[in-house]
C-alpha cells in the first residue's frame, strides 16, 4: 500500500498564487491604511514637536576664591563624573522647573487651566515628557527640549543650561554670605581684644618695661657690678626696677604672647573673610557650554513615514491572514 504525498497547502507556489488572486483586495488595504496612516499623523490630529539640544561639560566643582588664592586646585579643570552627576541632580531640580515655568508662562502655553483639579501635576508630566537631560559616553551633559513652537524650545534649552550656573551660584552665595558674617562678627571681636590688650600692655610698659628678657637680664648683670663696685645708690635703684619688673613681668610676658596669638588669630579671620567675600561677590560658571540651542527646522515628532509603513504593513499582513483563513473555511465548506 503506498502512502500518498502530503500536500502542502501553504508552500511557495500557493502563496504565490494567492497574492496573484488577492492582489486588488491587498492594495486596497495597504493603500487604505497608508492614506488613513498619513491623515491621521498630521498636525491636525497630531501636534508636532521640534527639538533643540544644549551641550556642555561640567566644571570642576571648586571654589573661586581656593582656586585663587593659594591651593593647588586648577580652577580650569573639566569635571568628573560625580560633577556631571550633580550638573544633572541641578538641571532636573524643582528649582530650575520653576524658573522655567515662570519665564515662559508654560501653563499658559501648555493649555492648562487655571481652574484645573491637577494642573501642577498635569505640568509636571508634560515638562517630563519634553524636557530631559542625561550624561553623554563622553563625559558631556546633554540636555534636550521638545516643543510645538520652535523657538521656544531653543528658548528652554539655553535658558535651562543658564540656570544651571544661576542656581548653583545663589547656593553657595547663601553658604559664602553665612561664612564671611561669622568671619566678620570674629575679626571685630578679635580686633576688639587686641586693642584692649595693646592698652593693658601700654599700661605696663608706663610703669618702664619695654622687653622683659633683655632689661632683667641688663639689670641682673648691672646689678652685680654695681654690688661689687660698694655703689649703694646705684644697687638700691637697680633693686626698684628689679622689683617693677617682678610684680609686672609676668602680666606682660603674657599679654605679649597673647597679642601674638591675637594677631595670628586675625590674620587667619582675614583671610576667611577675603575667601567668603570673593564667593560672595563673583559669579562662577559650573560648566563650559559646548553647543547652544537653535531653532530646529525639522520637527522630531511625530516620524510620519515610521507610521505610514508601520500601519500600511500591518494592515497588509493582516488581510493576508485574514484571506487565508478564509479560503481555507471556504474549501472546508464551513463558509460559502
Amino acid at each position: 500500500m503506498s502512502k500518498q504525498p502530503v500536500t502542502n497547502e501553504f508552500d511557495s507556489t500557493n502563496i504565490f498564487m494567492f497574492l496573484i488572486r488577492w492582489w486588488k483586495h491587498l492594495a486596497i488595504i495597504g493603500f487604505s491604511a497608508a492614506v488613513l496612516a498619513a491623515v491621521f499623523s498630521s498636525p491636525i490630529f497630531i501636534t508636532p514637536l521640534y527639538e533643540s539640544t544644549v551641550l556642555m561639560f561640567p566644571a570642576k566643582s571648586t571654589s573661586l576664591s581656593r582656586a585663587v588664592f593659594g591651593t593647588n586646585m586648577d580652577f580650569l579643570e573639566y569635571g568628573d563624573v560625580d560633577d556631571a552627576e550633580r550638573l544633572l541632580q541641578v538641571l532636573g531640580s524643582t528649582a530650575v522647573r520653576d524658573k522655567v515655568v515662570e519665564r515662559f508662562d508654560l501653563f499658559s502655553h501648555y493649555d492648562i487651566d487655571e481652574d484645573a483639579r491637577y494642573r501642577n501635576t498635569t505640568l509636571r508630566k508634560i515638562y517630563g515628557s519634553n524636557v530631559s537631560s542625561r550624561r553623554t559616553p563622553y563625559g558631556a551633559v546633554e540636555v534636550r527640549v521638545r516643543d510645538k513652537d520652535p523657538e521656544m524650545a531653543a528658548q528652554m534649552a539655553n535658558e535651562i543650561s543658564a540656570l544651571a550656573d544661576t542656581i548653583q551660584n545663589d547656593i553657595r552665595q547663601e553658604r559664602a554670605l553665612m561664612a564671611y558674617q561669622v568671619a566678620r562678627q570674629s575679626y571685630e571681636n578679635t580686633l576688639q581684644e587686641i586693642n584692649h590688650t595693646r592698652d593693658s600692655l601700654r599700661n605696663i610698659m608706663q610703669k618702664g618695661i619695654y622687653q622683659y628678657n633683655a632689661q632683667a637680664e641688663m639689670l641682673t648683670q648691672q646689678l652685680a657690678i654695681d654690688i661689687s663696685r660698694g655703689n649703694t645708690r646705684g644697687v638700691n635703684a637697680l633693686e626698684e626696677q628689679l622689683e617693677v619688673i617682678r610684680d609686672y613681668g609676668g602680666s606682660f610676658v603674657a599679654q605679649n604672647e597673647h597679642l601674638q596669638q591675637l594677631s595670628r588669630s586675625l590674620h587667619n579671620t582675614q583671610r576667611v573673610m577675603q575667601e567668603a567675600r570673593a564667593d560672595l561677590e563673583n559669579f562662577v560658571s559650573f560648566k563650559f557650554l559646548i553647543d547652544d540651542a537653535f531653532v530646529a527646522e525639522r520637527k522630531v515628532y511625530p516620524v510620519r513615514w515610521i507610521i505610514v509603513f508601520l500601519a500600511t504593513f500591518a494592515a497588509t499582513f493582516t488581510g493576508i491572514v485574514a484571506l487565508m483563513g478564509y479560503e481555507h473555511l471556504h474549501k472546508k465548506g464551513i463558509i460559502s
